[in-house]
C-alpha cells in the first residue's frame, strides 16, 4: 500500500474506498465505517465497484485512514 498523507484542506472529509465486491452494500459500509466516526454519506459507484465515505468531521476522517492502514501513521 503506498504512504498517503492527507490532503492540506481542511475541508475534505471524504474517503475514496475501491477495489469493492459487487456484494458489498451500503449498509455493509456504513456498518464498516461508523465504527470508525459518524457518517455523513455514502455513495457507491457499482460500475468503478467503489465509494466515497463522507464523514462528519475531519479527525474522523483522518482517525479512520490511520486505523484502516491507508495512511502510514508516522505522516
Amino acid at each position: 500500500m503506498p504512504n498517503l498523507s492527507p490532503p492540506e484542506d481542511q475541508s475534505i472529509m471524504t474517503l475514496y474506498v475501491g477495489g469493492l465486491n459487487a456484494d458489498i452494500s451500503v449498509k455493509d459500509l456504513e456498518d464498516i465505517f461508523y465504527a470508525h466516526g459518524e457518517i455523513k454519506s455514502i455513495k457507491k459507484i457499482e460500475s468503478r465497484n467503489c465509494a466515497f465515505v463522507t464523514y462528519s468531521s475531519r479527525p474522523e476522517m483522518e482517525w479512520n485512514e490511520e486505523e484502516m492502514g491507508w495512511k502510514d501513521a508516522a505522516t
